[in-house]
């Protein structure tokens, strides 16, 4: 997977949203990636990180958003199609997170989150499933024994 970016005061600014993300909280970190957005805006990995950071603040909208402005950027970006099917996931989307899963490991088949998000979103999946084929076969109507 190509995970260089543009310019390296962009990936300075990455690693550094990355470590205020752990010490500071999100607020500081996303305040970084905005920062680096206003000087390049076509930082796909820019636009990854602010995904991922506005995915932990539960913003799945704004976060969506910024998982198709990356991808667009950048086809071959198994962050940004991991954190989409992460989001997919939350909103009940299991198929389509799958779909989304098997893209970042498509993209990236070491990619050990996007095997695990995918097991978690496959169980979910099979057991709606099973609950609908379970209570569809429970109120089918059966005919009267004579």
């Amino acid at each position: 997977m190509a995970m260089s970016c543009d310019s390296v005061e962009g990936k300075a600014a990455l690693k550094k949203a990355l470590r205020l993300l752990s010490s500071e909280g999100v607020d500081g970190a996303l305040m970084v990636v905005e920062r680096e957005l206003e000087n390049d805006p076509k930082n796909w990995e820019a636009w990854s990180a602010k995904a991922e950071i506005l995915y932990f603040q539960k913003n799945h909208d704004m976060s969506m958003q910024c998982c198709e402005r990356s991808i667009s950027l950048n086809p071959d970006n198994a962050l940004a199609f991991n954190i989409k099917g992460n989001i997919l996931y939350k909103l009940g989307k299991y198929k389509e997170a799958i779909e989304c899963y098997n893209k970042a490991i498509e993209i990236e088949p070491l990619f050990v989150r996007a095997w695990y998000n995918k097991k978690m979103a496959t169980e979910l999946q099979l057991k709606k499933s099973r609950l609908s084929v379970h209570y569809m076969a429970s109120h089918t109507v059966r005919p009267e024994k004579r």
